[in-house]
């Protein structure tokens, strides 16, 4: 089952970081420990919806980074980073990234970002069946987002799923 986006919340709560457009690392590095696992352990499987994005019918020609960001030891974002893989340059940047924020690019170069759609997060959505498969509790969920970058005019697709656990550093 593919995610349904929406262009609102409408749960008032859990907005403030849903619809934060800054950098959400830069902001809670000031306040907690900041730690990004990149997990090459998942497999590197492109969604239906990234594959319609980039209208594109092959995985392949797609490069994914997955990373689990955790604030003093808890998890509170999970981050897909996508992108076509011809993109050389922009491929060794993101792939020198290793275990920093992709706010490293997007906030230092010149991007524009889109506006966020959001979502919740389904137990019958392909992703989240994924990461339960990785023991990735998704019911401590609060929402997705979903944005898009322009980097020297090329598309960067960000989805973020964000975890109760991010309420406590606002």
């Amino acid at each position: 089952m593919k995610i349904n986006w929406k262009n609102k919340i409408y749960k008032r709560d859990n907005k403030d970081f849903l619809t934060y457009k800054s950098s959400i690392t830069n902001k809670i590095s000031k306040k907690a420990n900041l730690k990004i696992q990149r997990n090459k352990s998942f497999p590197n499987t492109i969604l239906n919806d990234e594959k319609l994005f980039f209208k594109t019918s092959r995985s392949g020609s797609l490069f994914l980074r997955e990373v689990l960001i955790y604030a003093d030891d808890s998890p509170i974002i999970y981050a897909r980073t996508v992108f076509k893989k011809n993109l050389r340059q922009l491929t060794s940047i993101v792939k020198k990234l290793n275990e920093n924020p992709l706010a490293n690019i997007v906030f230092k170069k010149k991007t524009s970002r889109s506006e966020f759609i959001f979502s919740h997060l389904s137990p019958n959505y392909k992703l989240a069946k994924k990461l339960n498969s990785q023991h990735i509790a998704i019911d401590k969920s609060i929402g997705v987002r979903q944005s898009n970058f322009k980097c020297n005019g090329e598309k960067i697709l960000l989805t973020e799923i964000f975890f109760k656990d991010i309420n406590r550093f606002k």
